[in-house]
């Protein structure tokens, strides 16, 4: 048995380092998708408050003030922006992949939101692996692996940016059977860096390489990201969003790049999710009762390399941020 799901890629202008416009955007976002039938919709990295393509400019003035507005308007996991998103979700039935810049402290991190149709918060990702600009602004996060969320609308997972060409994440996706993946991007605004069409380009080869439904929701990246300052020459027109099947063909026309919009498709899944959910739950009591007994004969030698209990229980040692203490520049 098979059921068909409709789903939603956003290409749309975040509204650029305002936070509480930018949470009555993607509640109007999440409302509209609802209204048409979707019942997961996806949007690009970092939507909240908006990727920070300053950083790409030599320009004190903007790393200055930008930085500090960017750190003002990233929300906290916990606080009533992300509860109004989680409702507005709940009361539209429908599954939610949100990129924002999470604050914790004085850091940022790059975070990815999983909220299923009832408004649970079904997971926080913190991105690992940060580009040397990205290193500017935001504190690195535990590079756990990524989860497969198994639901009534099929298991489905999520990465950000060029996390979506690293290996061991996709490899694991891979091997957790995952069938819908979100490649959220932020845009690029600058035609060489990394290339104009590199986004769609990998999350063709991660549908073909996993074998799963790819949406690619990216954002649009205008005027008004400049804040009033001239818009530099080298910057084109953004917004790749794209839905690709598992044979890497797309399932939907692409939006010209610059409009704003919403994708959808209806994808056909198989019912394995629904067994795998109920299997799921079964075994789960058991497995817990045997990783805690594992947990407790290998405990002392796992923490001395590094290993930690609880969702981020693959994390490696790191260090956070590029600043002393690992406080982030932002």
């Amino acid at each position: 048995m098979r059921i068909t799901v409709r789903v939603a890629a956003v290409q749309a202008e975040p509204s650029w380092l305002r936070l509480s416009d930018g949470v009555e955007q993607v509640v109007e976002l999440i409302g509209a998708a609802a209204t048409r039938g979707a019942r997961l919709i996806a949007f690009p990295e970092t939507f909240l408050p908006g990727y920070p393509w300053w950083r790409w400019i030599d320009t004190n003035q903007w790393n200055v003030e930008y930085s500090t507005r960017c750190r003002e308007n990233s929300m906290t996991r916990d606080g009533a922006e992300m509860r109004a998103i989680t409702e507005a979700a709940a009361a539209h039935g429908i599954h939610v992949v949100l990129g924002f810049g999470e604050r914790q402290d004085r850091r940022i991190y790059m975070s990815q939101a999983v909220i299923d149709d009832s408004g649970e918060l079904l997971s926080i990702r913190r991105k690992a692996g940060l580009n040397s600009v990205e290193r500017k602004i935001f504190a690195s996060g535990t590079p756990n692996l990524p989860a497969v969320h198994h639901t009534p609308i099929g298991m489905y997972g999520a990465l950000s940016g060029q996390e979506n060409q690293r290996p061991l994440l996709t490899r694991a996706l891979r091997a957790d059977e995952e069938q819908i993946h979100v490649a959220a991007w932020p845009a690029s605004p600058h035609g060489d860096v990394p290339g104009p069409d590199s986004s769609s380009t990998v999350s063709r080869m991660y549908a073909l390489e996993v074998g799963a439904f790819v949406l690619a929701p990216t954002a649009v990246v205008g005027n008004s990201a400049w804040g009033g300052l001239a818009r530099p020459s080298t910057t084109g027109d953004t917004g790749q969003a794209r839905i690709y099947a598992a044979d890497g063909t797309e399932l939907v026309t692409p939006l010209a790049e610059g409009v704003e919009g919403i994708l959808y498709a209806d994808l056909e899944i198989g019912a394995a999710n629904a067994e795998n959910t109920q299997y799921e739950a079964a075994r789960r009591p058991a497995r817990d009762r045997k990783e805690r007994v594992s947990a407790t004969r290998r405990g002392s030698r796992r923490a001395a390399a590094g290993w930690q209990s609880g969702p981020d229980r693959w994390a490696l040692p790191m260090t956070l941020g590029t600043q002393p203490g690992g406080i982030a520049a932002c």
